[in-house]
């Protein structure tokens, strides 16, 4: 077995073996400038200049510079952030119960117990790992040699996106089995997974602020860099920008994060609690000086089985190399709302590949649900023509008149930056090649079909909206004014309004027929995932990783309410009555809130009316059928499943797809379903009696 890696006095290093902290300052690296370049917030600055083999560069120059035992105390800063990272993500105050958001299961004494016996032996391991003093059994043997932690630049600038975002997220998948968080109680798992890393960059971005260590690494290794890439950084003021830049980066974490993460945290929240741990009266600040006292009285255990537990489960090989924990390890990556971390379980049942019957609907009173039949919904069609994964579908407004055009039109957009069209008579019979516009410079997002179907909006990874006169497939507008990508684009009922949805926080309303922006709709703190009027027109709704839904009144462009859940809101749809809004979560539900006396009336709800629960995986798409109450929803877990409105019944799930599913559309007259996936396909389905 080949030697450590921890010993920060710079006398060994193994060229095979990587700690915890390589793995640490090889994700933040990587993340805040590939994170960055795709999001957009790299889209100015120096940094925003180079390009893909320059910033690869520019990685592995800081990646193999962490690495070095020379700069022995940069990595101390590393670990420092680690340290105080996981004790913020799992301060008790989070777990306290609020007035909006009551847990209805409360964290335990045994539960709390266990988070204390486990903060204490990570942090203790940690710190004896900082000053060379721990041999970890956990976190310096077999860990995989991805291009991200061992590769050249040339590799890593060679990499697609999204093969460089799922070794970004292996990397944080590693980091979080060698910290063993499968010891913490399962009902904090998913918060502390999403907060941890957030807080190390919002410690290092206050770091590079007051900590000139930090500082004079970041210049000395810039500077190293402009050797080679002199046209571009040639200056000290030029590698001053730079630091300055990254700074930023890491102060902001939702903006380079969804790269390997779906954003569900709150960054204010965050940067309080760091604030605290200056505060020497802080429940913080002392948590962390009792840590390191070597006879601990506050962290003790009620529960001394729990520190069994623990040893067992640091010292089981058979658990580290278990085959669901290497399958989840190599679970496709889903961007947001399809950039999102993987949440699937592969340990839970799998329904097998088949066509489902579906139980049925309820039935009017007095009428048995014997004498109903059952509908069986299945695959009638596969539409292939994409070399990436499908994030978009729609469905055009069926034309009855087929001398005109065809009566189906379906429409995908993809990470391969293409736009397919399909124009069919016939859902059910082969489609052959579609109509496809190529002329995109960056990944689709999302697509959008106005009323009339004369016009295909497409909302884009370079932060435009691009608007195009579907006859003819000639695009008509640039539509400029986000700043980062662009994930939900839909048309008002009458076709003279284009809303989006966006990274930056913000919804933009468009007239469709000048391109001219009408307004900007601020009042989300996170991303904006999606979109859509209500059918008169006059409201619409978004949703957004700030876990709240918000409606708006289109006219006057005023926030009317807030609808608060407990969870990111990935898609948001409307009945076709307005009576009922359906909302996606990460948290693998679809929420459903009943608006029907006023959609518009004033303040806000602490919880929906109904939890709909079925899939394993966060859900990313929901869709409402036109003609008949019925809600389709799109999840991770490769499913889509089938639900009453009104009830919340389950009634059927359809399986077919070999990846996330990442869209969903009903046809104008209810009788076909379009699914959008990461396995580079749509499919049509419909039910049969």
């Amino acid at each position: 077995m080949n030697e450590t890696v921890n010993d920060l006095d710079g006398n060994t290093l193994s060229n095979s073996n990587k700690s915890v902290l390589d793995e640490l300052s090889a994700l933040i690296w990587g993340t805040s400038l590939f994170g960055g370049k795709i999001t957009g917030a790299l889209n100015s600055g120096i940094l925003g200049q180079l390009s893909l083999a320059q910033l690869s560069h520019l990685f592995i120059i800081w990646r193999n510079a962490t690495f070095s035992p020379q700069n022995s105390r940069v990595r101390l800063v590393f670990i420092e952030a680690l340290i105080k990272g996981i004790i913020v993500a799992l301060h008790p105050a989070k777990f306290q119960p609020t007035d909006l958001f009551s847990d209805p299961t409360p964290i335990k004494g045994s539960e709390y117990s266990q988070i204390q016996a486990w903060l204490k032996r990570r942090v203790t391991a940690l710190r004896q790992e900082a000053f060379g003093t721990y041999e970890s059994k956990c976190w310096l043997k077999n860990i995989t040699q991805s291009p991200m932690l061992c590769g050249t630049a040339e590799e890593i600038s060679s990499l697609d996106i999204r093969t460089r975002s799922q070794q970004l997220q292996d990397l944080k998948n590693q980091i979080e089995a060698e910290l063993y968080i499968d010891a913490l109680p399962e009902n904090i798992r998913n918060c502390f997974r999403s907060e941890w890393l957030p807080c190390v960059s919002l410690i290092l971005a206050e770091t590079l602020q007051s900590n000139q260590i930090l500082v004079d690494f970041l210049e000395d290794e810039t500077e190293n860099f402009a050797v080679f890439q002199w046209d571009v950084i040639s200056t000290v003021e030029d590698i001053k920008k730079v630091i300055h830049q990254t700074q930023k980066l890491l102060n902001y974490p939702q903006n380079y994060l969804s790269f390997i993460q779906i954003v569900d945290f709150d960054s204010e929240a965050l940067y309080q609690d760091l604030k605290k741990l200056d505060n020497k009266d802080s429940d913080l600040s002392s948590l962390i000086e009792d840590l390191s006292k070597p006879n601990n009285q506050r962290i003790s255990l009620i529960d001394p089985k729990v520190e069994k537990v623990l040893e067992l489960l640091e010292s089981s090989q058979e658990l580290e190399d278990s085959p669901s924990k290497q399958e989840r390890l190599k679970e496709d990556l889903t961007n947001p709302p399809n950039f999102s971390p993987n949440r699937y379980n592969s340990e839970r049942k799998r329904v097998p590949i088949a066509s489902v019957v579906l139980t049925g609907l309820p039935v009017s009173r007095g009428e048995s649900s014997l004498n109903v039949m059952r509908p069986i919904w299945r695959c009638i069609n596969t539409l292939i023509g994409h070399s990436d994964s499908v994030v978009s579908v729609a469905f055009g407004q069926q034309n009855s008149d087929p001398e005109r055009r065809s009566p189906y039109l379906v429409v995908s957009g993809s990470w391969d930056k293409s736009i397919n069209i399909w124009q069919l008579k016939n859902l059910e019979q082969s489609p052959g090649l579609p109509d496809s516009i190529t002329d995109n410079s960056a990944s689709i997002y999302s697509v959008a079909i106005s009323p009339d179907r004369q016009f295909l909006a497409t909302g884009c990874a370079d932060s435009t909206v691009r608007l195009w006169h579907l006859p003819t497939n000639r695009r008509l507008h640039i539509l400029t004014g986000h700043s980062v990508p662009i994930y939900s684009v839909v048309f008002s009922p009458n076709g003279e309004i284009l809303a989006s949805g966006s990274g930056d926080q913000t919804i933009k309303l468009w007239q469709v027929s000048t391109g001219e922006l009408l307004g900007t709709l601020i009042g989300h703190s996170s991303f904006v995932y999606s979109v859509t009027f209500s059918p008169d027109g006059q409201l619409l709704v978004s949703g957004s990783t700030d876990k709240t839904i918000k409606i708006w009144q289109v006219k006057t462009q005023q926030l009317v309410r807030t609808l608060i859940g407990n969870s990111p809101v990935t898609s948001v749809a409307l009945s076709p009555n307005s009576h009922v809004l359906a909302s996606a979560s990460r948290d693998e539900t679809i929420k459903l809130w009943q608006i029907q006396r006023s959609p518009s009336e004033g303040g806000t709800r602490a919880a929906p009316t109904r939890t709909l629960r079925g899939h394993t995986a966060e859900v990313l798409c929901v869709a409402i059928s036109p003609r008949s109450p019925v809600l389709a929803s799109g999840s991770h877990d490769k499913t889509i499943k089938l639900w009453h409105l009104e009830t919340g019944e389950l009634i059927g799930t359809l399986t077919g797809h070999f990846d996330s599913v990442n869209a969903v559309a009903f046809s104008s007259d209810g009788n076909f379903l379009a699914s959008g996936s990461h396995d580079k396909t749509v499919k049509i389905w419909r039910p049969f009696y």
